[in-house]
């Protein structure tokens, strides 16, 4: 167990944002500890959060964004990975893989450590017929990155990775974490992000037209029985980081 998920679980789990954060942690835990070589976890939340680095808390209009967030619904969650606030509800999907590796330069395993999530994704949904998806920047998407997966250019996955060192050797742990958007439509996580950007006073805005939502390109999937193949294919790749 990490927390109270299942670890190694081939199912969609439905636990709140809380215990989903929660989970990833133990799971990166388990392995610092030394406990397994690999974990993950697929999960989409049966509540809703606007989830950012603690850092934020420290902004001069954070109480009265906090205030004005929790009276809209969306109540705030922290996480240990950086970038801007990222919305998590039942739209959202997320999976947090935990590995056991050696590594030699920190530019070339953050590299792997992002390629190792996010092209099995890719190649998952190419198995799904999404034959444009790839990896890179979303100019105007919320918690943009090098390394998101999107289609059409437009942001679909964002991810995240920590790096610890396993517990009395010279190994790694990897924890390397994408949020897919399943439903709704992009410009209403959007606008919640947003909100809260003009609540702390901050200029930056984010755009609709930079995100997608997995319904927008697969109308018909059924999620439940898609995301074990997502699981395996992730799951059987190599983890050999670069030397």
């Amino acid at each position: 167990m990490a927390g109270l998920l299942d670890v190694s679980s081939m199912t969609l789990q439905h636990p709140t944002v809380e215990e989903g954060l929660m989970a990833e942690e133990a799971l990166l835990d388990m392995i610092c500890q030394g406990e397994g070589e690999i974990g993950w976890l697929a999960w989409s939340p049966s509540d809703r959060a606007l989830v950012m680095p603690r850092r934020h808390e420290r902004l001069a209009g954070f109480p009265d964004a906090r205030a004005r967030l929790e009276e809209g619904g969306w109540p705030i969650q922290f996480r240990s990975t950086g970038g801007t606030p990222v919305p998590q509800s039942p739209a959202v999907v997320n999976l947090a893989l935990a590995v056991r590796c050696r590594v030699g330069g920190s530019a070339a395993h953050l590299e792997w450590g992002y390629h190792r999530l996010g092209a099995p994704w890719c190649d998952w949904l190419a198995d799904l017929g999404v034959t444009s998806a790839d990896l890179g920047p979303a100019p105007g998407a919320y918690c943009d990155g090098r390394f998101n997966v999107r289609v059409t250019g437009r942001k679909l996955v964002g991810t995240a990775q920590r790096w610890r060192r396993v517990r009395g050797c010279r190994d790694m742990a990897l924890l390397v974490h994408g949020a897919m958007q399943v439903d709704d439509t992009p410009a209403a996580l959007v606008a919640v992000v947003n909100a809260f950007q003009v609540a702390i006073d901050d200029p930056q805005r984010f755009q609709g037209a930079s995100h997608i939502a997995l319904r927008d390109v697969l109308p018909d999937l059924d999620l439940e029985t898609a995301i074990p193949g997502l699981l395996k294919r992730l799951v059987a790749e190599e983890d050999i980081a670069p030397a």
